[in-house]
């Protein structure tokens, strides 16, 4: 039994429900999309609805009527959206409405400060859902990226910049039209990166800040589908592919982690929490961008130079960090002597 089956049982459990048409006789009073019928519309109800949707053996323990949101017969992943959808925006009608065309919902990691792993997973789940309906990227390898990269939403990055998949920028940046980052705000931190060689060392490093957590989760899916590595998608076949694992390395062959062990860790993740169940089997999307549009703006000259602590310049395994600010470099030199800081060229800039 995994942790949805056992939130569906505590449910059930606390309801005291031994039939479906014990809760059919009682569920008059009940608004639309209540699933456990506890008098509240929320996310809850829509996590049990799509639950139910891939195990239909839950069905038996609510009303069909109240979670058939769309009156269409059937109840699917459609459902459990529109469910979603309204505890967030209020009761409508049961006619089928585009998610797309709603107020986007402002959630705030830092509301998840502290919660479980299971109470994060439970919670986010059908936000990544609905981002696979747009985008045609499986739901669970997106899911599992966020996991992977912001320590299920308890790293100081998405907690405090909203940034849950470790997505760079700088202010100097151009911004780019219809993008869901505002090309100026920024989150600057110390980072682990991985050389040619597979060895760790730690950077400075500009992070884009987002207003909320459905501004992070869709500009990621934006940088799949529009990278380019020239005149190719840099993350060619992402779109549509249905295998999380083959999913998962064309993410990382086109250069998203530079982790050695970055797909197994995903498949692992997605294999624990059972992320393929928020996976959409059906997907017809449009869902794609042009070439990015710079907006006008003056034009500022930039400098990502980084700035190496080594022992040696031809000792690239000595490294301790790679910064973009030549005092912290100085800095990290200060406290191990003997290394030094070498510029990209390998000119020794200072010795501790």
């Amino acid at each position: 039994m995994n942790h949805l089956q056992k939130a569906a049982s505590l449910v059930l459990a606390a309801a005291s429900v031994t039939s479906c048409a014990a809760i059919a006789a009682y569920a008059d009073g009940f608004d639309k999309g209540d699933f456990n019928q506890d008098g509240v519309v929320d996310s809850n109800d829509a996590l049990l609805t799509l639950h139910a949707s891939i195990s239909p053996e839950l069905l038996d323990y609510t009303d069909f009527n109240i979670i058939d949101f769309n009156d269409d017969g059937e109840v699917n992943a459609d459902d459990a959206l529109m469910i979603l959808r309204a505890s967030v925006y209020g009761q409508e009608s049961s006619e089928p409405v585009l998610m797309t065309a709603a107020p986007k919902k402002r959630t705030q990691v830092s509301e998840m400060q502290g919660w479980s792993a299971a109470e994060v997973v439970d919670a986010v789940g059908p936000l990544f859902t609905e981002d696979q309906r747009k985008t045609g990227i499986l739901a669970s390898v997106s899911m599992a990226q966020f996991i992977v990269e912001s320590g299920y939403g308890q790293s100081k990055l998405s907690l405090e910049a909203n940034n849950c998949f470790g997505i760079k920028g700088y202010k100097e940046d151009t911004p780019r039209v219809d993008c869901p980052w505002d090309g100026v705000s920024v989150y600057i931190i110390s980072t682990k990166e991985y050389d040619s060689y597979g060895n760790a060392y730690y950077t400075e490093a500009s992070f884009r800040a987002y207003d909320c957590m459905e501004d992070s989760i869709e500009d990621h899916s934006r940088i799949l589908i529009t990278s380019t590595d020239g005149d190719r998608p840099r993350y060619e076949g992402v779109v549509g592919c249905k295998d999380y694992r083959k999913a998962a390395q064309i993410i990382r062959n086109g250069g998203y982690a530079t982790s050695p062990d970055y797909v197994d860790l995903i498949c692992d993740v997605i294999e624990y929490w059972d992320l393929t169940q928020y996976d959409l089997d059906n997907v017809s999307t449009d869902y794609s961008y042009t070439a990015p549009v710079p907006a006008a703006v003056e034009d500022v000259p930039v400098s990502k130079s980084l700035y190496r602590v080594r022992l040696s310049w031809d000792d690239a395994a000595s490294q301790l960090g790679a910064y973009a600010y030549l005092e912290n470099a100085y800095e990290c030199a200060d406290l191990n002597p003997g290394y030094n800081v070498y510029d990209e060229n390998g000119n020794v800039l200072y010795s501790s």
